[in-house]
């Protein structure tokens, strides 16, 4: 059997989140490979079956900043996995 094709998919609100706190290094391509690379143990996992990551990042010398990504994941005929990233939000330190 073949490995599953990863699909990482941005909705509702996500998309405008991230834009808001390109200043503070979170990009697009952050949270992809934040979502895709993710171990199990750095996973929390809420009421309704999704998740939140957590990390603490800092962009050169300014401060460090909280970032929660909310996650949640479904399958497509065994072969497409996908992660919808549907929150993401950003404290200052």
């Amino acid at each position: 059997m073949s490995e599953p094709f990863e699909v990482v998919r941005l909705v509702g609100k996500a998309s405008l989140q991230i834009s808001q706190h390109l200043k503070d290094g979170i990009t697009e391509d952050f949270v992809r490979r934040r979502v895709l690379f993710a171990l199990e143990d750095e996973k929390t996992y809420l009421r309704d079956g999704s998740y939140k990551l957590s990390y603490r990042v800092r962009k050169g010398k300014a401060s460090h900043v909280s970032v929660e990504i909310y996650v949640r994941e479904r399958w497509h005929n065994r072969l497409i996995h996908e992660y919808i990233v549907y929150g993401i939000h950003v404290r200052r330190e």
